[in-house]
C-alpha cells in the first residue's frame, strides 16, 4: 500500500470504528480496534500511519486527538516528540477546564517517549 492508501484506510476505518464505538457507548473500545489495525501494517505502512496519527494528535477534534495520542503512546512513536512538544505548549496557553489534564497527558507521553529514546 502507498502512503496515501494507508492514510485513506486509516481515515475510513477511524470513521467506521468511531461510529460503531459511539453506538455501543464504548468510545475507548475504538482505540483497541485501531491498535489492532496498526499492528497489521508493515513497517513502511506504519511510517505513513505515524504521520497521520501525529496529525490527529494535533487536530482540534477531541476524538481524533484522543485516539492519536493513545496510539502514539501505545506504539512509542518517537517521531511524534516535536509535535507533542508543540501540543504541550498549546495546552499550557489554553484556558479551558480540560487544559491541565490534557497537558498532563501529553507530558506523560513525552516522558515515556524520551525515556525510551535514552535506553
Amino acid at each position: 500500500m502507498t502512503g496515501s492508501d494507508v492514510r485513506a484506510l486509516l481515515t475510513a476505518e477511524w470513521i467506521r470504528i468511531d461510529q460503531e464505538a459511539e453506538a455501543r457507548k464504548n468510545s475507548h473500545g475504538a482505540v483497541f480496534e485501531l491498535a489492532r489495525l496498526y499492528r497489521s501494517l508493515s513497517d513502511a505502512e506504519r511510517s505513513a500511519a505515524d504521520e497521520l496519527l501525529i496529525e490527529w494528535a494535533l487536530s482540534g477534534d477531541e476524538k481524533k486527538q484522543f485516539d492519536g495520542l493513545a496510539l502514539i503512546d501505545e506504539f512509542s512513536i518517537s517521531s511524534a516528540v516535536p509535535a507533542l512538544n508543540r501540543l504541550a505548549e498549546r495546552f499550557e496557553q489554553a484556558e479551558g477546564p480540560s487544559a491541565p489534564y490534557d497537558l498532563a497527558k501529553v507530558n506523560r507521553i513525552l516522558a515515556r517517549l524520551t525515556a525510551a529514546e535514552k535506553v
